[in-house]
């Protein structure tokens, strides 16, 4: 009897060892089990991101913000009355109720997001309702102050607060805050112990965006890029406004803008920001590079002349016309073909210079190439490689079988009023990081000289022409300023079926202002628009009304001074005489030059060139059929007395 007792001791005795060897061992040595054990059942953790960086304008005028929201969660468990809850919320959120049941009956789960970013009414208003299981999380939400203002160049963020376009997406790594991890405590029954939020304050805000807009100009632009879209019931237009010497973009803009509060709602085709992501045939704009790479080789100056051939000319098995059939032009110098837009002259400037050196032009123009602006998505354009059949090269003299994006064409003209020098347009001033004392500042960055100084200066004083009176830029001119710019207006492709659309067209302006001095460099391009559609007519005076707007801002003295009004009507007129002296001068060198040395025949027929050169030789030597492609001796070149001429002609592929 005694040894059973002792051996019932014995076990006992062993029990109670074992556990409080286990009690001491759970108190004394972590269990990774039971720690994962305890936090699923008191714990629960999410992650959220701290406040979003602003974005703002150059005078620190907000564009995007984030302000304090409140984000809806359940614990399913914990919900009382499924169907009734559900129907509550659902109707009371905007929510479909069936995915709401869905959420409150998985019991598995002890945490589930609701709704995010409620505001604070909404939030008072919910636990009024003192339903138990439900709690917030207070984070940050993206607002933009302005609506639709810069809407694609902005972008918008998602729910989870990531970038997803625009400039949102592009800095998102410098914007978005820290992930920060939050641990929802539970009660003994499991209930979360909600906290207040102010341990989000422990992590750094994501850095601050500093661009080059102005708020007021942009608005402007948009103003008036809204308002000719609707005189004219055009698809969309776009603008933008640079700073001829920084290359800060002040305003970009395309329309129809877009509500940045309701981003996720729109169509991306309405989203996309056009600037950068579409290119198109630009149309007669394009014919001042043309002009600019003869004057670059040394194929021209602004008094060479060409023989238009009354306005059309065939080239191959096609022909090319002007505009209208009535601009039945013949001898054109250089300057007055950029001024009237000759296509047939453009052409024949782009025969002299040659598809090589015409590519050359364009491709250090920066077309064919992303410009590097900051923002996603930018296309290179089309440029077809060489060589270019006699079609192509004519075509794009004036701005056809080329593609090109608003961003390239204004920084290739803003590179013609700094004096020769394309750069990188800026859009980005500077990043402001809360780690560092000093923001991280840009300037725009030089890609090349395209022109010399003086090449330059030659092509303002010819763009200056083409906004003088019966050139096609003259609905761009402003009071008391001069302005020099050019005119676009292009046949639309169709993507679908080749060729080009029916009555569609996209009708652009390109200039800058004030043409002496130049301050601001201006693209405006319609697309699509009814009621008119040449670039003189539509886009022309979106130019006139944006420059008046930036000079008269800025403060700029008109070029004139009349003690009575500084842009009175007889300021204009004496404005216009001095534009009408120099254009009447570039006509007289060149009716000199072509006196003083041999004609220019170049285009012309065997007969007309004959013609031309009876009265100075009868010694003519003759190569080759077709048009006149070469001289010996070349256009203002001395001749001899009755000196030989030879004459090399080719018949157009």
């Amino acid at each position: 009897m005694k040894a059973r007792v002792l051996v019932l001791f014995a076990i006992f005795l062993a029990l109670w060892a074992l556990l409080i060897t286990r009690a001491a061992r759970l108190q004394i040595f972590p269990d990774g089990r039971l720690e994962n054990f305890k936090r699923r059942q008191f714990e629960t953790s999410l992650q959220i991101r701290t406040r979003r960086g602003a974005i703002l304008d150059r005078n620190g005028r907000d564009l995007g913000a984030s302000i304090p929201s409140y984000s809806l969660f359940a614990d399913p468990k914990l919900i009382k009355n499924t169907a009734a809850s559900a129907k509550r919320l659902a109707k009371y959120l905007d929510l479909l109720p069936s995915a709401m049941r869905k959420h409150l009956r998985d019991h598995t789960r002890r945490f589930v997001w609701i709704k995010r970013q409620l505001a604070e009414r909404q939030k008072l208003e919910i636990e009024s309702w003192d339903m138990p299981g439900l709690g917030f999380i207070e984070e940050p939400k993206r607002v933009y102050p302005n609506g639709s203002l810069l809407s694609q160049v902005l972008g918008f963020v998602g729910s989870e607060g990531n970038g997803l376009e625009g400039l949102e997406l592009q800095f998102d790594k410098y914007l978005q805050g820290q992930l920060k991890q939050v641990i929802l405590p539970r009660d003994a029954r499991g209930r979360p112990l909600l906290p207040d939020g102010s341990s989000l304050t422990e992590v750094p805000d994501g850095a601050d965006l500093e661009l080059t807009i102005d708020h007021e100009v942009q608005y402007t632009l948009e103003r008036e890029l809204q308002s000719v879209m609707e005189k004219f019931s055009a698809s969309s237009a776009v603008g933008i406004v640079v700073d001829a010497e920084t290359s800060e973009i002040q305003a970009m803009a395309t329309v129809p803008t877009v509500d940045l509060n309701e981003g996720t709602h729109v169509a991306s085709l309405v989203r996309r920001d056009r600037l950068v992501t579409d290119a198109f045939e630009p149309g007669s704009v394009m014919k001042t590079f043309v002009v600019a790479g003869a004057l670059k080789e040394n194929v021209v100056k602004p008094s060479t002349r060409y023989y238009c051939e009354r306005g059309r000319m065939k080239v191959g098995d096609k022909w090319i016309q002007e505009a209208e059939k009535k601009e039945a032009f013949e001898w054109l110098n250089v300057t007055e073909i950029l001024a009237y837009s000759s296509n047939v002259g453009a052409a024949k400037i782009a025969f002299d210079l040659g598809d090589a050196r015409l590519n050359r032009t364009l491709l250090d123009f920066g077309f064919g190439a992303k410009t590097g602006i900051e923002l996603p998505g930018e296309s290179r354009g089309i440029l077809n490689p060489l060589p270019w059949r006699p079609h192509l090269l004519s075509n794009i003299a004036f701005g056809h079988g080329v593609s090109v994006t608003p961003v390239q064409m204004v920084a290739a003209y803003t590179a013609i009023a700094n004096g020769g020098i394309l750069k990188r347009p800026l859009l980005v001033k500077a990043i402001h990081t809360h780690d560092r004392e000093q923001p991280l500042r840009f300037q725009a960055e030089e890609v090349r000289r395209v022109l010399t100084s003086a090449q330059a200066s030659t092509l303002k004083l010819m763009l200056m022409a083409a906004t003088e009176e019966k050139s096609t830029g003259f609905n761009a001119r402003i009071p008391g300023f001069y302005v020099a710019g050019k005119t676009g207006t292009a046949q639309k492709f169709d993507p679908l079926k080749g060729g080009y659309l029916k009555n569609a067209y996209i009708s652009s302006f390109a200039g800058f202002v004030p043409a002496n001095q130049p301050r601001y460099v201006i693209y405006v391009a319609v697309d699509n628009p009814q009621k008119a559609y040449y670039g003189s007519q539509v886009a022309a005076p979106v130019f006139a009304k944006l420059a008046q707007y930036l000079v008269r801002r800025a403060g700029l003295s008109p070029v004139q001074i009349s003690p009575q009004n500084v842009i009175s009507t007889e300021l204009e007129r004496r404005r216009s005489t001095l534009q009408a002296q120099a254009l009447k001068e570039i006509k007289r060198q060149s009716a000199d030059a072509e006196l003083k040395g041999f004609p220019n025949l170049l285009g012309m027929t065997l007969r007309e060139a004959l013609n031309k050169t009876r009265q100075q030789t009868n010694q003519v030597q003759i190569r080759g059929h077709g048009v006149v492609v070469r001289t010996i001796p070349g256009a203002g070149a001395p001749l001899a007395a009755r000196g030989r001429v030879t004459l090399i002609l080719e018949n157009p592929d």
